[in-house]
């Protein structure tokens, strides 16, 4: 879908009724162009089932409602966002973190083998992120969902994430217990891993691959 040069719009308004007034007779651009207004009021927490016209009345959207549409919009394949798979840092200085391999090992002795893990590097090496595919179908969704949920019951999910973040910087991790817990008969070091559901809003954190394939569905037309 190709846009018309930002002169076309002069702020965010423009570009929203342009996307939801399209004249388009290409029934496939047209459904873009929804899709396109969908996705721009659930970012910016705007009520998108309210006809934009050239009112901004629609911009007005209590922080609940907007705070569901967003998490509404998931990535498919439905992927769940692991941090903190981190073990440390390498020899050669460079971060190291578990594997794909490994990863798929541990949730696999957590009951939920159904997913691929990616392990994401950058420059300095492993990012402390892996991301976990599920099958794009009403079955993949439903054990995606469990997975999140299970780190979600123990204030392990992004709420839990997005307070511990913070505290990363200048910290030593391996002493913070926020992120490493100590088995007390045998005295090894664990991490804690934080999981959640991957949406529309979080496609700055995966990797490009990852980004060019997904899609963004709604999983309100998932009946789970």
């Amino acid at each position: 879908m190709l846009l018309k040069s930002s002169k076309d719009f002069p702020d965010m308004h423009a570009l929203v009724m342009h996307s939801y007034n399209s004249n388009s007779d290409n029934d496939n651009l047209l459904v873009d162009h929804l899709g396109l207004h969908k996705a721009l009021c659930v970012l910016l927490g705007w009520n998108y089932s309210m006809p934009p016209d050239n009112s901004k009345t629609y911009q007005l959207l209590s922080a609940d409602e907007a705070a569901a549409n967003q998490d509404d919009l998931i990535m498919w394949p439905p992927t769940v966002i692991i941090h903190n798979t981190v073990s440390g840092k390498g020899k050669d200085g460079r971060m190291e973190g578990l594997g794909n391999k490994a990863m798929d090992n541990k949730l696999r002795d957590l009951g939920f083998g159904g997913g691929k893990s990616k392990s994401l590097y950058g420059r300095e090496g492993h990012q402390g992120i892996t991301l976990v595919k599920f099958s794009g179908d009403q079955s993949g969704l439903k054990d995606a969902v469990q997975l999140s949920e299970f780190y979600e019951k123990d204030n392990h999910g992004r709420k839990g994430w997005a307070r511990v973040q913070p505290l990363l910087l200048g910290r030593d991790s391996e002493n913070n217990p926020n992120l490493v817990k100590v088995d007390e008969r045998t005295g090894e070091k664990k991490r804690i891993f934080y999981g959640y559901l991957a949406t529309a809003s979080d496609l700055d954190k995966v990797d490009f691959e990852t980004r060019k394939k997904v899609l963004i569905e709604s999983m309100r037309e998932y009946k789970l």
